[in-house]
């Protein structure tokens, strides 16, 4: 089993708010979405035209679908955003990478929020913080970064530090907090 790609990031967003969001997703108002969604739709042609939409989540949560398979899912106080793309591939590949941080960078001036913490949706010690958005924990962002600090370290100084090399193999060390300065100067 491969790790995915995931993000999590802190908001106080109502029910109501999040079905807002799903119209302004709906609408395409967030551009690095859009500019997401068209880079990938070649790989998705049976998302054309596919609408965003509001679910009832597991453990007490909402969340949102999108194209190109994008999945939001929403706790009082955080969203965890996941994708499809390989942890492998986010690591290395500088173009992903942009295009995920891009998007991400949206979703949190929507949220009005100031960072996002990327780990791998499983496989490393740094997923177990996935436990804490269910509704018997339902932490906020500042917690679980803190249990990562505490858990698993510091974080990465850059993204490509969390990839380590081995001769037959590579793994996944450590997280990465993103707080968007390289792209709020552009």
């Amino acid at each position: 089993m491969g790790m995915d790609v995931t993000a999590y990031l802190g908001h106080s967003l109502s029910s109501d708010d999040i079905h807002l969001l799903c119209n302004a997703l709906n609408s395409r108002s967030l551009n690095h979405v859009d500019e997401f969604i068209t880079h990938f739709l070649p790989y998705n042609p049976e998302d054309v035209g596919k609408p965003w939409r509001v679910h009832d989540g597991i453990g007490g949560t909402l969340g949102i679908d999108g194209p190109c398979g994008i999945d939001l899912t929403f706790s009082e106080k955080v969203c965890y955003f996941h994708h499809y793309i390989r942890w492998r591939s986010f690591l290395r590949d500088k173009e992903i990478q942009l295009y995920i941080r891009k998007l991400t960078l949206d979703l949190t001036n929507y949220f009005t929020t100031n960072y996002a913490i990327y780990v791998p949706d499983n496989g490393s010690k740094e997923s177990g913080n996935l436990d804490f958005i269910w509704e018997d924990e339902n932490k906020d962002i500042d917690y679980i970064k803190n249990w990562l600090h505490e858990s698993c370290g510091t974080p990465k100084e850059k993204i490509i530090d969390i990839y380590k090399q081995y001769e037959n193999y590579w793994e996944s060390d450590g997280y990465y907090i993103d707080y968007f300065s390289d792209l709020k100067q552009n």
